[in-house]
């Protein structure tokens, strides 16, 4: 049936050439168009398994108060310049960012300010419990006092005192020092070393400065960021010449990660154009054979806006490594290769067959992408099988008329390609060889590793990963963190239950390193109870017996018998409330507490090691809602659901491969001859993969996929030449293919993407395999099968 219909396709194309080309003309013209207004996206979350937990944290991860802030790093270059002249350029940053791109910019807060919000015991009353009454009442004591106001008597000598004096008299036991000892947190849960001068934040050295800026763009939104990164350059760039600045931001990593892919797909294809133009016109010397190669470009016009168009927007990567599938459709030089020949007509049906089983094959190992539960590799079969299916139409129905055309008729060279078959005979030394090689690999295949860290896959520019490293060596910074998360429909319920599992956590040796708003800024219920502590506390002859104490020593320590009467009168002026708005306490419950869709997360902070993740995972367990959000337990989620997937896709691609195979020869032998350079493939990937120490990922082990429908057509050309013994230069065809194949993936050895270059050498390393097997083993094993079993 597929002889027939063939026939009468191609001949009706022939009899209407002109309509033909000139209608592949138009669409391509009108996909072109399209290319502009497709939508695409650039993030490396769509090769993510959909896993709940990991699509949760995922969540998290984005919604949290750093996923859409930037973080500049000012530094004075210029050694003759001092702080005011740094906080004159911070200030001056600061004043130009405005809405509706940056939100809310923070420098520092003031400390009279803070001094301020903390002068009057407002939050002491609600924030210390227990064990902070304990200390307190632990220095009710005569000689603790007359330390105390000694103390607050030298300090009044110093220059700040001007400041300093009023705060005091308000607290003559420190009691402040016990809530500035939980406001810590935030520094803690950031890693930061961060100081206050002249309300600004300065790093230890003196030298440095940094800016919060809330953004109205999510980190993930890549038109947003492009917009928003190039808003801050430029007004970096008004910045006085003695001032640098490096951002901090996940808005740079998307920018950038879109940048470099487009960088990459130009250079990968401009490297490869050249080089098969050059290729083909010095071994052809005939310039139709540029045909061949405007086909794969074709394809991947007008496949972009038909990819777009289901799925809504495609991924750059999807695009990269669709684009070097594409390349590898080398259909319609089998086809050039063959009309060069002077292929017989009754051979053109045969070789339509083959080449049609070729694409399908290739097909084949995209469709059972859609098996997986990974929406990117849905998006990479959709495309790469639209790229192989529209090459293969083209390189059938479209290049035979357009190198036939009578005006210029084809010059055939009957001859092309003989060198090479009389220059490769079979050889039993050959197989051999590969056995031995073979055998090697597969040894060293048990030893390969598998790479889960998405973060390698991040292709951001050195330069911002080169500022991120000075922004770490200023300013300090924990790189591993991991998030406890307490969820719940109110904040005040999320609050209670962020209480208890502090409480609990507290007494673990987590103590210390886990940095919770429960240190700081409990529930309303907790300081409610602690208010009511707070009043039974000073109830019980506390206050009288220290403004004893304090009536008895002031005049010995040279103050007035009165002078700490603010304390007392703040004693009680603030036993609850609410938090001031835009104060210290709101700023730090800020980076603690998430809110979306109605539902409240309130985050605490510890280090991302699986000790602490094992010891609170029981904790989660008892507290529904809560959850850890853990970059090594994400990837080991991803690495376990890969794992996965690959158990099942890898042995369905080959499946379906010798599948296919089978209904080309219909015979056993052959098949099986047929099939070896794909196991070939297979076996030295991962071999050689394992002695060059690099892993596998989630991006080459679907190259190595993809590869065994494309390897798989060099055993299948070779084998199907000497089965029906036919003359369409199966050598120099495979030969060929091979070199297109391996210039289409190698040349992104030269991409700068990792997800890119990681293709690139997987499948460079399986088609090469591939291929040399094909070459060299495929017609030695055919030539054995004949001499043992005769002609089939």
């Amino acid at each position: 049936m597929f002889d027939s219909i063939f026939s009468w396709l191609y001949g009706r194309v022939l009899h209407h050439r002109r309509v033909v080309i000139l209608l592949v003309l138009l669409l391509t013209l009108a996909a072109g168009a399209a290319l502009f207004v497709a939508r695409y996206e650039g993030n490396i979350d769509l090769m993510l398994p959909p896993d709940p937990e990991i699509a949760r944290s995922m969540d998290v991860l984005r919604g949290s108060s750093f996923s859409d802030k930037m973080v500049v790093s000012l530094a004075l270059t210029d050694p003759s310049k001092t702080n005011k002249e740094l906080f004159q350029a911070v200030d001056q940053l600061a004043s130009s960012l405005k809405p509706p791109l940056f939100m809310k910019v923070v420098s520092g807060f003031s400390l009279a300010t803070a001094m301020d919000e903390f002068s009057i015991l407002r939050y002491a009353p609600q924030v210390l419990g227990e064990a902070d009454l304990a200390v307190i009442d632990g220095q009710i004591r005569e000689d603790v006092v007359s330390r105390k106001l000694r103390d607050i008597y030298l300090q009044s000598f110093r220059p700040e005192s001007i400041f300093t004096s009023s705060l005091s008299r308000g607290d003559p036991l420190g009691i402040k020092l016990l809530l500035l000892e939980k406001m810590r947190a935030l520094p803690a849960s950031m890693g930061y070393d961060v100081s206050i001068e002249d309300g600004h934040f300065i790093s230890r050295d003196g030298r440095h400065s940094m800016l919060i800026i809330q953004t109205s763009v999510p980190m993930m939104d890549s038109p947003g960021s492009k917009r928003l990164v190039a808003a801050l350059q430029e007004r970096i760039r008004e910045l006085p010449p003695y001032v640098t600045a490096d951002i901090i931001s996940g808005h740079l990593h998307t920018v950038s990660n879109e940048r470099v892919i487009k960088h990459d797909i130009a250079v990968v294809s401009i490297i490869a154009s050249v080089t098969f133009l050059l290729l083909f016109l010095l071994l052809f010397r005939d310039p139709r054979v540029l045909f061949v190669l405007i086909i794969p470009l074709i394809a991947v016009v007008w496949a972009i806006p038909l990819a777009t168009a289901v799925e809504g927007r495609l991924s750059f990567i999807v695009i990269g490594f669709g684009t070097a599938i594409a390349g590898i459709s080398d259909y319609g030089l089998v086809v050039y290769i063959a009309m060069k020949r002077g292929v017989a007509v009754g051979q053109i049906v045969k070789l339509a067959r083959l080449v049609t089983v070729d694409a399908a094959t290739t097909m084949f190992s995209f469709l059972v992408l859609y098996i997986s539960v990974i929406r990117g590799y849905h998006q990479l079969a959709l495309f790469s099988g639209l790229c192989v299916v529209i090459c293969l139409l083209l390189s059938l129905f479209l290049l035979p008329p357009l190198l036939s055309w009578k005006r210029y008729p084809l010059v055939t060279d009957a001859t092309i390609g003989d060198g090479l078959d009389r220059f490769l005979k079979p050889c039993r030394a050959n197989v051999v060889a590969w056995a031995v090689l073979t055998g090697v690999a597969l040894v060293l295949s048990f030893s390969v590793t598998f790479d889960s860290d998405v973060k390698k896959l991040d292709g951001s520019e050195p330069g911002i990963l080169a500022a991120e490293q000075r922004f770490h060596d200023v300013w300090g910074g924990k790189a591993n963190q991991a998030l406890f998360v307490v969820s719940a429909a109110s904040l005040e319920q999320a609050m209670e239950i962020n209480d208890r599992v502090y409480g609990e956590v507290a007494g673990t040796r987590l103590k210390g390193e886990f940095t919770s708003l429960a240190q700081f800024w409990p529930s309303a219920k907790v300081r409610q109870e602690n208010v009511r502590r707070w009043e039974e506390f000073w109830s019980q002859g506390r206050e009288q017996k220290l403004q004893e104490l304090i009536r008895r020593t002031s005049v010995s320590q040279g103050f007035s018998e009165n002078a700490f009467e603010p304390f007392f009168q703040g004693l009680h002026a603030s036993p609850g409330g609410e938090a001031v708005t835009g104060g210290v306490i709101g700023q730090l419950q800020d980076r603690f507490v998430l809110s979306k869709n109605g539902e409240y997360r309130i985050v605490s902070y510890f280090p991302d090691q699986r000790d602490y993740i094992d010891a609170l995972k029981p904790i989660t367990q008892r507290y529904p809602g809560t959850f850890v959000v853990s970059g090594r337990a994400l990837s080991e989620s991803i690495s376990t659901i890969t794992g996965r997937e690959i158990r099942i896709l890898a042995p369905l691609a080959i499946l379906l491969n010798v599948l296919l195979t089978w209904l080309l020869f219909r015979e056993w032998r052959y098949t099986l001859i047929a099939l070896v350079p794909l196991v070939t493939g297979i076996v030295w990937l991962t071999g050689i993969m394992a002695l060059l120490h690099i892993p596998l990922n989630v991006i080459n082990i679907v190259a190595a996929i993809v590869s065994t429908g494309v390897v798989v057509d060099y055993g299948n050309g070779m084998a199907y030449e000497h089965r029906h013994n036919l003359n369409s230069g199966a050598h120099l065809a495979v030969t060929m293919s091979a070199a297109t194949n391996v210039i289409g993936c190698g040349v992104l050895l030269f991409a700068r993407h990792p997800a890119l270059f990681s293709t690139g050498v997987a499948m460079a390393i399986s088609m090469v395999s591939g291929y040399l097997t094909a070459l060299l083993v495929v017609p030695s094993l055919c030539a054995m099968a004949r001499e043992r079993g005769g002609e089939p």
